[in-house]
């Protein structure tokens, strides 16, 4: 009896190990599983906090609207001067610093190591302003000879990049005007290279000035040079180019690409970036080059015309370019009256000795209006052209708010 005792308790022993044994498999498993599921759910967490990290990046890149304008070296004293003070408003200055020597050589124009760049440079890197030198180059000849050329071409490129070296500048905006259309593919070799080149050395960037357009094929009677606007191939760009800048501006000009010409209208009108058109530029531009990579180059300054009337409309002369101040001064010194156009631009017509003038300008409003479509169409920015010091004061206070 006392044998049976002890049998049924070990098995009673036996069998209470069992189910403490079991419990505590069974607890451990349900605590692996809860933690397999709060996994789940951390992971899920972690997704949701990647999502609203995506949104705040949206939102800081929308914040980060570049703001950069062009100082002329022609009026670099006047430009650097009219900066003070104004430097926080800008996150990138491109200088038009070099030009090119018809064998494809680059020039220091701006003598870029004597005041007031210096100065300029210093107080950029305070205000962590990035400087971004600009390559002008306008001959036609010479820029035929060096694209065509695939070792002149490349010699070219390698001449950036080492110009970019020797200065620490971390990137460049190259401007390359009045290409003959035949040139176009050309082009495109040379950014590709130099686009390469610039990436092996430190990553540096390239930013494309281009002319704007609005259609794939100039009109029959734009040929050669005059089709410079069609000399860029804009999916070349955007695959070779960190950023585009479209120059929207000069509108007369770069539809007609004449001096002198003749357009139908019941009121004489010579807009230089009729907000209408500007628009049609960036939806253009937009078919081809991504939003985060275009910027708009937007006027401060505007032109003067000589107008005549002529039976289904007017004839146009062009007569100069004119700053906002000089406009102005024009305006009080003939007692004429600026009123916005219905492109948002000011103008003004007056008699002058040899018959009637117009006037068009661009003005604080007018910059206020070019920086809303830019941020409409989530473009990169807004590069002014030009900061020489005869801006309109107004644009810098739009800048404060943008």
């Amino acid at each position: 009896m006392k044998k049976n005792t002890l049998k049924f308790k070990l098995i009673f022993s036996l069998v209470a190990l069992a189910v403490l044994l079991g419990s505590l498999y069974f607890f451990a498993g349900k605590k692996r599983s809860v933690q397999l599921i709060g996994n789940s759910v951390q992971e899920k967490l972690i997704d949701k906090v990647a999502d609203t990290k995506i949104e705040k990046v949206d939102e800081k890149t929308a914040s980060a609207f570049l703001v950069t304008g062009w100082i002329p070296y022609w009026a670099k004293s006047a430009g650097v001067a009219s900066l003070q003070g104004k430097m926080e408003l800008f996150s990138q200055l491109n200088l038009f610093a070099f030009g090119v020597s018809a064998d494809g050589q680059l020039v220091d124009t701006a003598k870029s190591k004597n005041a007031p760049w210096p100065q300029l440079f210093a107080e950029a890197k305070k205000q962590n302003v990035k400087i971004v030198p600009t390559i002008l180059w306008g001959d036609a000849i010479a820029i035929h000879k060096t694209f065509s050329d695939p070792a002149l071409r490349s010699k070219h490129a390698d001449s950036i990049v080492a110009m970019l070296a020797q200065n620490d500048f971390r990137g460049v905006d190259i401007d390359y005007e009045g290409k003959d259309i035949a040139d176009r593919d050309n082009f495109s070799l040379f950014l590709k290279s130099l686009h390469e080149k610039l990436q092996s050395s430190q990553g540096r960037t390239l930013n494309c000035t281009v002319e704007a357009r609005t259609q794939d094929s100039p009109p029959a009677d734009l040929t050669g040079i005059r089709a410079m606007s069609f000399a860029n191939d804009f999916s070349a760009l955007n695959h070779f180019c960190d950023s585009v800048t479209i120059m929207a501006y000069d509108q007369v000009f770069q539809i007609h690409r004449v001096k002198v010409f003749e357009d139908n209208g019941s009121a004489p009108a010579a807009p230089n970036a009729d907000n209408a058109w500007v628009q049609d530029n960036i939806e253009y531009a937009l078919k081809f080059i991504a939003p985060e990579k275009l910027i708009l180059g937007v006027s401060t300054y505007g032109w003067e015309f000589r107008v005549e009337k002529i039976a289904n409309g007017y004839h146009y002369t062009r007569v100069r370019s004119v700053s906002y101040q000089d406009a102005m001064a024009l305006a009080a010194s003939v007692g004429a009256t600026p009123t916005r156009t219905t492109g948002g631009e000011l103008s003004f017509a007056y008699k002058a000795s040899d018959g009637q003038h117009l006037v068009t300008i661009d003005d604080g409003e007018s910059v206020s209006d070019k920086i809303a479509l830019a941020k409409k169409f989530g473009l990169k920015g807004i590069s002014l052209f030009k900061i020489d010091g005869l801006t309109d004061p107004k644009v810098f206070e739009v800048l404060k708010v943008r």
